[in-house]
């Protein structure tokens, strides 16, 4: 016969030890600072490539300078961060990184060629986009080559 008393115990949700949310959050808080990080360090790198361009047509920008910098570092580092809504600002990265290092490479001096230019700067933007989505990539996930728990070689 089934216990009265159990019936009308509700679930709840598994307690986990401190020292695991501990971790946890650690791991979290390393990642989020690690997007900010490298949202700051493409900031600061796009700053330099577009402070480079010295031919007229390209430097005349609808966005000052440190400002296009800014965007392209902020959307890089909130398409890191390991939450849900990341893919949003990682659907937006391509474009806009594609044409602003186009206008870099195509602004310097000596210029490269347009298919040249055109191609670093598609190389540039796809490594933007896949870095953004390894960074805010779940630790569950499996990676190639790992094991995934529960499964015994």
């Amino acid at each position: 016969m089934e216990d009265p008393s159990s019936r009308d115990a509700t679930p709840t949700a598994p307690r986990h030890a401190a020292d695991v949310t501990a971790r946890s959050r650690r791991r979290r808080l390393t990642r989020i600072l690690t997007a900010l990080l490298l949202g700051f360090v493409v900031w600061a790198y796009t700053l330099g490539a577009l402070n480079q361009r010295v031919v007229a047509e390209d430097t005349n920008d609808l966005l000052p300078v440190p400002l296009e910098a800014l965007i392209m570092g902020v959307s890089f580092a909130l398409a890191s961060l390991p939450v849900a809504w990341s893919i949003v600002p990682r659907m937006i990265i391509p474009v806009p990184s594609l044409l602003l290092y186009l206008t870099v490479f195509l602004g310097k001096d000596p210029a490269l060629p347009y298919y040249a230019a055109f191609a670093v700067a598609a190389l540039y933007s796809a490594a933007l986009t896949a870095l953004s989505s390894v960074l805010a990539e779940r630790p569950e996930r499996a990676r190639l080559g790992s094991r995934v728990h529960g499964s015994h070689h």
